[in-house]
């Protein structure tokens, strides 16, 4: 029974470390981060609310009805100042009411209705587009954050290899203690050393867990600070210039907008055409010679025209105009300065190509002289603090090559984001 309890607790430990290290990606947290984000679903908030609002304006184009209710007393009403022979005068009643429905159709209301529509939906795209940049931004942090998670990484395994670098000689020079061969100071610059490294590796390590909690806040997922984050491949055509970022997009759908908008204005200039009618019961009637209540209706056309607003749309108009060449500029005042940022970008991808390069030589030449340096501390012709210093020469031409490493990725990652690449 113990084994069967052992054996089970056992497996269940390996099932939990196993999907502890399960490797995380760049992309699944990029994912994951969208679907933590509760803007989100804004999107489609705003597309909801832009269907409302259509239908609202579309019902500009339905009859519009209204029911009307009156009741009066008058001191004094209309008579006949003289006798008709053979009829007796109508006698019109001081206490008079109505109750009616009026109608009131558009037959034509010089596009207005269809401009107000195009603008509502340049308005649904505007609130999408600028959410969308909301979002890039948050996929920009979750790129910023995954590269310094992995050259925390690459330092914590750089770091280690230090300590274990160390302890190993540090055993040898105590040995060396032991027979005499080497002074006592010699085992404690060394352990000196163990002890600063490993002040080094917890910094680093408390960094990493900082970023992966960070992280596990922004996407929700599962991570601590075992998990395992995978290098991704970043593959970017320098070359070709793109703005596709969405803030970018929305300085065009403004300027289409402050066309549809001078539709509009112009509309409001052309005739309109209505159909009207009302149907009621009251008392009079129309026919005022009929004494009691009775029904009554009326139906008719009608065109209003306001065809001189002293220049005003004109006016309304050069605004639209002078509007959308201030948006221009702003676009172009963007575009200008997102593609000095590419520059730097493009600057710091070759920089750090060519350090990388340069880093490998001297990692080669450090981990050449830190063997010779240690062959010297083994044979004594070299003092541990000469060691130390070499080897952390070594540690720092790793340190340096991660970084740069690390910086040639980001450096494409944020060439991507400044292209509306992510």
């Amino acid at each position: 029974m113990m084994y069967r309890t052992f054996l089970l607790s056992f497996i269940l430990s390996a099932g939990i470390t196993a999907l502890a290290q399960q490797p995380v990606t760049l992309d699944e947290c990029l994912s994951a981060a969208m679907k933590n984000q509760p803007l989100s679903g804004q999107n489609e908030i705003y597309k909801e609310s832009s269907e409302l609002q259509q239908k609202n304006i579309e019902n500009g184009k339905l009859p519009q009805l209204n029911m009307n209710g009156q009741g009066t007393y008058q001191n004094e009403v209309v008579q006949l100042l003289f006798n008709i022979p053979g009829m007796s005068a109508p006698v019109i009643p001081k206490a008079q009411y109505k109750v009616s429905l009026d109608a009131n159709q558009l037959i034509y209301g010089g596009g207005n209705i269809d401009a107000q529509g195009i603008i509502e939906d340049y308005n649904r795209q505007i609130n999408q587009l600028n959410n969308e940049a909301e979002l890039y931004k948050i996929r920009e942090r979750i790129n910023q954050l995954y590269f310094s998670i992995l050259l925390s990484d690459l330092n914590v395994g750089v770091i280690e290899n230090t300590v274990s670098d160390l302890n190993s000689r540090l055993a040898k020079v105590n040995a060396s203690v032991k027979e005499g061969v080497m002074l006592p100071s010699a085992a404690e610059v060394l352990l000196s050393e163990i002890l600063k490294a490993g002040q080094r590796l917890l910094e680093v390590k408390t960094q990493k867990r900082m970023l992966v909690n960070t992280m596990q806040v922004l996407t929700g997922l599962a991570l601590n600070e075992n998990s395992t984050f995978l290098e991704p491949g970043i593959h970017v055509d320098l070359s070709v210039y793109t703005n596709l970022r969405p803030e970018f997009g929305v300085f065009g759908l403004i300027q289409q907008k402050l066309e549809a908008t001078k539709k509009l204005t112009v509309s409001k200039d052309l005739p309109r055409v209505y159909g009207f009618g009302t149907a009621g019961y009251g008392n009079p009637g129309y026919n005022f010679f009929k004494e009691g209540a009775a029904f009554f209706y009326t139906v008719g056309a009608k065109v209003t025209w306001n065809f001189w607003n002293w220049n005003q749309t004109s006016r309304e108009k050069q605004i639209l105009d002078l509007n959308s060449i201030i948006i221009e500029n702003q676009k172009n005042s963007y575009d200008l300065a997102n593609k000095a940022q590419v520059q730097q970008y493009l600057a710091d991808v070759q920089k750090a190509e060519e350090l990388i390069k340069s880093d490998e030589q001297i990692i080669e030449l450090r981990k050449s002289i830190t063997r010779s340096a240690a062959s010297q501390l083994e044979n004594g012709t070299l003092t541990a603090t000469e060691f130390v210093t070499e080897q952390l020469a070594e540690e720092q031409a790793l340190l340096n090559r991660n970084l740069h490493k690390m910086q040639l990725l980001q450096s494409k990652a944020l060439y991507k984001a400044a292209t509306g690449g992510l």
